[in-house]
């Protein structure tokens, strides 16, 4: 869309300027190339705040598997690698989201977690599927079949 001559035109009358006209062209072709050469990708990352979880999970364009865990639960350092597993065969399709609970109780309460690890399923800001405790990779399988499905 920056690459177009018409919208470049138009961003270059909105700032004054050819100097400010140059580093908007700049910009459209750094920007356009950026999207050409970039790939659908599944990302896996640590919620850091409510805040980010709000931005990353409830407010993403694929559903986004959300791991209630701790560093002191063996099931949960079992439990891991099989969700990134998982989250690998479905690239581009979803999202790992990786919570610790004892940094962010409020979220723990938020989703009503009484048990680690909790794994729940969510698209457009709803929880659509959830299970508590070690599953194995069959079980994990359908749950995500379950959110890719919604």
């Amino acid at each position: 869309m920056l690459n177009n001559p018409a919208v470049r035109s138009l961003l270059q009358q909105m700032v004054a300027g050819p100097v400010v006209g140059r580093h908007v062209q700049h910009l459209a072709c750094t920007v356009s190339r950026s999207f050409h050469n970039s790939e659908p990708a599944m990302e896996i990352f640590m919620v850091n705040s409510e805040d980010d979880f709000k931005n990353k999970v409830m407010r993403s364009g694929v559903p986004v598997i959300v791991n209630f865990h701790a560093e002191w639960c063996e099931p949960c350092h079992s439990l891991k690698p099989l969700l990134e597993k998982i989250a690998q065969e479905n690239e581009g399709h979803l999202h790992l989201a990786e919570v610790a609970v004892d940094e962010h109780l409020d979220l723990l309460h938020a989703f009503e977690v009484t048990a680690v690890p909790a794994v729940l399923g969510i698209h457009r800001g709803m929880v659509v599927e959830k299970f508590v405790g070690l599953v194995s990779h069959k079980e994990i399988k359908g749950f995500v079949d379950k959110l890719l499905n919604k």
